[in-house]
């Protein structure tokens, strides 16, 4: 059975945009669902806090949000003067990259730093970029041509990578073969966290012996495959206890427990408490 968590995807090769952000983000305020495509995200007025990926931000002006496809995003509270420049690529038109070589291979620190504060120069730069390509997206021209699209992506993939290839204090990933793996791995946890728990699916799936799977896993992020499929599970379970009413026993089949029990073992197990206490925590 497939999570009801709501999925979202552009049917579109591409959007940007700028403005006052209210209305955009009213109805996805304490809303937690997966984000399919990609999205680069300037906030140059107000502030908002959001999670992405269980881990909780407070954004303000001059910080940019990179963020690569398939994440979990809510937006817990904004202020009324926010104001963004944002543009998005659907996950369709984003495979059609080797995103790893495009980012550099520094895709593993953009994913587990997702939000950086720039200098008032560089979000200077990034507006006037935002604002020519907002021009740009006028004509429809611009927008059926594939080529021009991917020519945007990738000067937004440039701009973000410059970016952190300057924070000197983040640790650069070098690229390797393990961390390639991971990618492919990460991609189909998220698509089968809801019906596969077990490791020897992914490996399978990746043509890869189970103890080569183990190994390149543990050596690329220092987790088991079992603690990063673990985590995304318990993701969509956290956020879905604290903002929706929906019954415990309903949260645990969509996820592929078979009952409730092995459920509230689980979450247990990994949080201290069980999905209830957690709820009301």
């Amino acid at each position: 059975m497939e999570s009801d968590i709501p999925k979202y995807d552009l049917p579109v090769d591409y959007v940007i945009g700028e403005g006052r952000a209210k209305d955009l983000l009213d109805g996805y305020q304490n809303f937690p669902c997966m984000i399919e495509s990609g999205f680069f995200i300037l906030c140059v007025k107000g502030s908002m806090q959001v999670t992405i990926n269980a881990t909780t931000y407070d954004i303000g002006e001059n910080d940019l949000m990179t963020l690569p496809p398939h994440y979990f995003m809510e937006i817990h509270k904004f202020s009324s003067d926010i104001q963004i420049y944002y543009t998005g690529f659907s996950s369709h038109f984003i495979e059609s990259i080797n995103l790893m070589k495009a980012t550099q291979h520094l895709l593993p620190l953009i994913m587990e730093n997702p939000v950086v504060r720039l200098s008032n120069t560089a979000t200077l730069s990034y507006k006037m970029f935002y604002e020519s390509s907002i021009y740009a997206y006028q004509s429809l021209q611009t927008r059926a041509n594939r080529e021009i699209v991917k020519a945007v992506l990738t000067m937004f993939i440039q701009g973000a990578t410059e970016v952190y290839k300057m924070r000197t204090h983040w640790d650069s990933p070098s690229y390797t073969r393990e961390y390639e793996v991971y990618q492919e791995f990460m991609q189909l946890v998220i698509k089968n966290y809801t019906f596969h728990h077990g490791t020897s699916f992914y490996a399978k799936e990746l043509g890869l012996s189970l103890p080569h799977l183990c190994y390149t896993i543990k050596k690329a992020t220092g987790n088991t495959p079992l603690k990063v499929i673990a985590s995304i599970i318990l993701m969509d379970a956290k956020s879905r206890l604290k903002s929706t009413n929906e019954p415990v026993k309903n949260i645990a089949l969509s996820l592929g427990f078979n009952n409730i029990s092995f459920f509230n073992k689980f979450f247990k197990k990994h949080t201290g408490m069980t999905p209830q206490d957690y709820r009301i925590f």
